[in-house]
């Protein structure tokens, strides 16, 4: 080993992944208004950071019940109208808080 190699630092990441920051994800269980838990819904919400928009945005996968997850989809039906955060924080409270509403809301419609 050259003196050059011993002086570089170890760093097990690599460069293209210090471009942007680790994608963060939740997973995100909305219970059914009968309590029923074969109608509960579980949802992974992933946040992305998007450097061409400069901020967070998330996608949504609905799992089965057999835990499999099904498409991913923006979290909003518009890709170019899906808000930007500065936060990954911020992103998934916004993406949970928009699925819990269209849960409630497709309970209300089906009673």
């Amino acid at each position: 080993m050259s003196d050059i190699d011993r002086a570089k630092p170890n760093d097990p990441v690599p460069r293209s992944q210090k471009a942007h920051p680790p994608d963060r994800h939740i997973l995100l269980g909305v219970s059914h208004h009968t309590n029923d838990p074969a109608r509960h819904r579980t949802f992974e919400i992933r946040a992305s950071y998007d450097a061409a928009r400069g901020g967070w945005v998330a996608r949504v996968g609905e799992q089965n019940l057999n835990e499999q997850r099904g498409a991913w989809k923006p979290s909003l039906d518009d890709a170019d109208a899906r808000p930007v955060f500065l936060t990954a924080a911020a992103c998934l409270g916004d993406a949970v808080t928009t699925i819990v509403a269209r849960v409630d809301h497709e309970a209300n419609d089906a009673r």
